[in-house]
């Protein structure tokens, strides 16, 4: 474990007694661009032909559209490094960002589907659809509609980033690819000239210990999880068919095993 321990503490009305919570981490995109498929750069054919990576083009910054004329589709995407994260998983995690709509009618309203998918911190035509990808939440956006703040949580992307070790993760942008109609627009207030106008993560300690399958309450099926991973004092490895981070979240009191301590503490988030 890269992390440390310290006296007992109570934060956020958690009992922690190792692996300290420095508060939470805002981290800002370390790779971001616009990727464009058709139009005057080539093919439309799902593949990027020409990318604006630094937002150099001032009237596609930051679009997230589709059109049919001519054929053509901007993605866009965000890669974020996790290496200075020191908080022990599982944390929660929050990507926030600001969209507003097209200022041409009579455009539809365009759900944008925003997706996770594997990151690698190289800027590349390959992220215009590297997959697999996993979808996060999808926001829609009417035209003319005002700049507008959007969270969404992205816990599942980013504790698998810091448990493997890969420590990176990256979310896509796009038009719903099921949609039907011929047009579509949105925009993400992103400049390359003012970085922090760029989606952040927030990442910070679990909201709600002891919700062992994050669903947002603690009942029988996060018993049922506490269960799988009860190993014993001393015990580090998740055992049968509990997950290595169903072993962290179950690891109350933060000392890298599952033990009765823990569960007298899952008793009180019961």
């Amino acid at each position: 474990m890269r992390r440390f321990c310290i006296a007992v503490a109570v934060l956020g009305g958690w009992l922690i007694t190792s692996a300290p919570s420095w508060g939470a981490v805002t981290i800002r995109p370390v790779k971001d661009g616009t990727l464009v498929d058709g139009g005057g750069f080539g093919t439309y054919d799902g593949v990027a032909d020409a990318a604006d990576w630094y937002f150099n083009e001032s009237s596609y910054e930051g679009a997230v559209t589709r059109g049919s004329n001519p054929a053509i589709e901007h993605r866009v995407v965000w890669e974020y490094n996790l290496s200075t994260v020191t908080l022990t998983p599982p944390v929660s995690a929050t990507l926030t960002f600001t969209m507003e709509g097209a200022s041409v009618w009579p455009l539809p309203d365009t759900d944008v589907h925003v997706y996770a998918y594997p990151a690698d911190l190289v800027e590349d035509f390959a992220d215009f659809s590297s997959g697999p990808t996993v979808l996060q939440g999808i926001v829609t956006i009417v035209p003319f509609q005002d700049p507008t703040e959007y969270s969404l949580n992205v816990d599942t992307p980013v504790n698998d980033a810091l448990t493997s070790g890969l420590d990176q993760v990256a979310f896509r942008f796009m038009v719903d690819p099921d949609a039907t109609e011929p047009d579509y627009q949105a925009f993400i207030i992103a400049l390359e000239s003012s970085p922090t106008t760029k989606p952040y993560l927030t990442i910070d300690e679990p909201a709600d210990p002891g919700d062992l399958d994050d669903d947002g309450d603690v009942d029988l099926d996060d018993h049922a999880v506490f269960v799988d991973c009860l190993a014993g004092p001393a015990i580090t490895t998740p055992p049968g068919d509990c997950t290595a981070l169903e072993f962290d979240r179950a690891d109350l009191d933060r000392d890298s095993d599952v033990d009765l301590k823990d569960f007298g503490l899952f008793q009180g988030y019961y």
